[in-house]
């Protein structure tokens, strides 16, 4: 799995950094998901690996505009290009088809690619595939906000061919009813179980992308053991404690201490307030404090996203930054 951060600044953009938007790619797969658009993500697509015209999924988390002022450029833009007629999904919730069939219209926009739409006020099971289910959660923010949840399924365990042919079983069509685990009757009268002959089932990753949210505690279950959770830090404790207003937000040390207590195994930080800058300089709040917040109560891997930044996940659940490039002297 790989992770595309295109926007990690909260609620405006920086010189740095732009709105959320975050790009799913399987790998392997030539179509990816985009979680969050916020104002200019198309933009930051034209600096990334990934093709606009094989976005077919849109996971919206909540209707404030850093996460979703972007969408009527991006869909306009894509409708525009080679290859752009292949239908978009967007899942949101309610409120979404509207707004953008409303801009659409009063801009007089014709796609050519048809838009579906999937929108809820529940959670529950938005999509499957052969691959992965994606999950809906219920957050706490000032607004309905929810997080998703993209669970891979469980994968059938390695064929054990060097022990297939010890036991005189020859290659051939046979083997891939044994990789079935079913049973099957040789040519000289032997029936074998080809259960034997494969490994234990591998369980699938999870990956946990949270919308703004006050209580990191509400994606549940799906924390357990989750290979990689992607969640909002906007704010440090005592910045939090600083404000006149009352944010509706995740501290790092909020997200952090969750993350721990339910062995989580990745955590990756996002949407920084644009109060804390990316380089120390005297007399400003940095970035780099919400890190050092966070890797108090989080022992495991801590990742600070970067606008740019591409995450891979592999098989064991080990997540290393493939790409860093505009990342210059940055602590993390």
């Amino acid at each position: 799995m790989q992770f595309h951060f295109l926007g990690t600044s909260a609620g405006s953009p920086t010189i740095e950094r732009n709105v959320t938007a975050l790009g799913f790619m399987p790998r392997g797969r030539k179509n990816w998901w985009l979680f969050d658009c916020g104002e200019g993500t198309q933009q930051r697509l034209l600096r990334s690996s990934l093709s606009l015209p094989k976005l077919n999924k849109i996971f919206i988390t909540h209707m404030h505009g850093d996460h979703c002022y972007g969408l009527f450029g991006l869909l306009t833009s894509r409708g525009l290009m080679s290859g752009g007629e292949e239908a978009v999904h967007i899942y949101g919730p309610k409120g979404i088809k509207e707004m953008i069939q409303t801009v659409l219209k009063l801009s007089y926009v014709n796609l050519s690619a048809p838009l579906t739409f999937t929108e809820f006020d529940e959670a529950g099971e938005l999509f499957s595939d052969d691959e992965f289910i994606v999950y809906n959660v219920r957050l706490s923010h000032d607004v309905p906000s929810w997080g998703y949840v993209v669970k891979e399924k469980d994968r059938p365990g390695s064929f054990d061919s060097a022990k297939a042919i010890k036991d005189g079983i020859k290659p051939g069509p046979i083997y891939s009813k044994l990789k079935n685990s079913e049973m099957v009757t040789l040519d000289d009268g032997r029936e074998v179980n080809g259960m034997d002959y494969v490994g234990e089932t591998q369980p699938g990753r999870v990956a946990l992308i949270g919308g703004d949210n006050d209580r990191p505690q509400l994606f549940g279950d799906y924390l357990k053991a989750a290979a990689v959770m992607i969640h909002e830090a906007t704010h440090t404790e005592e910045a939090m404690a600083g404000l006149s207003f009352k944010s509706r937000h995740s501290t790092a040390k909020r997200v952090a201490k969750i993350a721990e207590e339910n062995a989580v195994k990745n955590l990756i930080l996002t949407h920084f307030s644009p109060r804390f800058i990316t380089k120390p300089r005297k007399g400003m709040k940095c970035v780099n404090e919400i890190e050092d917040e966070a890797s108090e109560f989080f022992h495991k891997d801590l990742h600070m996203a970067r606008d740019y930044d591409v995450y891979e996940l592999d098989r064991d659940s080990k997540l290393q930054l493939i790409d860093s490039r505009y990342r210059g002297n940055h602590k993390s």
